[in-house]
């Protein structure tokens, strides 16, 4: 894996330098665990990152229910991409439909851009309250629930005090906070091309 281009094509920053620690701190934050990229064709950045030696990518166009935008409810699509390098996950997200949160940051070029910078956190009601508490408002809000599996997330306008979005997940799974790990990803990638190829 040659991780130093892939950071590069990634920003420049790896993951445990990107936010400075003493916010970290402030907010009980732990370690980020994803990179959120933005990006004209999510398709050609998947071959081009795999080439440089991430995990597999499984890629996602899909509806976003519950998609709740500066308190507005709006029927929102998503493309979305999710992989691992060496220092965490990597989300790439197309110009989606029926929001313009991701299509603003997308250069002219189209050229993979950092977005937002995700934590993964067990209390994102709480963070819900202090992050817009501090002066970095609740702009994006939103989850899924599948049976025994549920997400949300809330993105926080950090773009004056970051240089970018941040953005809090919390994963449950039979009541336990489990973020997504590089096996599950990378398995189901292989399920997913499996089935593209039989069909």
């Amino acid at each position: 894996m040659e991780q130093s281009k892939i950071v590069e094509r990634l920003g420049g920053s790896d993951l445990s330098s990107v936010i400075d620690s003493n916010f970290l701190r402030e907010f009980g934050l732990g370690m980020p665990g994803q990179y959120g990229m933005v990006c004209g064709d999510v398709g050609s950045e998947i071959k081009a990152l795999e080439e440089l030696g991430c995990t597999p990518f499984i890629h996602a166009k899909m509806g976003a229910p519950g998609w709740l935008e500066q308190g507005e409810a709006l029927k929102v699509k998503v493309e979305m991409a999710m992989g691992y390098n060496a220092d965490g996950q990597i989300e790439l997200l197309g110009e989606g439909e029926g929001t313009d949160f991701y299509r603003d940051v997308i250069p002219a070029d189209g050229a993979l851009t950092l977005h937002h910078v995700c934590c993964f956190e067990n209390n994102i009601d709480e963070l819900k309250q202090s992050l817009p508490a501090a002066g970095l408002p609740l702009y994006l809000e939103g989850g899924v629930n599948v049976g025994i599996l549920s997400t949300q997330f809330a993105y926080f306008d950090t773009r004056e005090t970051l240089g970018f979005w941040l953005e809090i997940a919390q994963y449950r799974f039979l009541g336990q906070h489990r973020p997504p790990t590089e096996k599950l990803i990378s398995r189901l990638a292989g399920l997913q091309r499996r089935f593209s190829k039989q069909n």
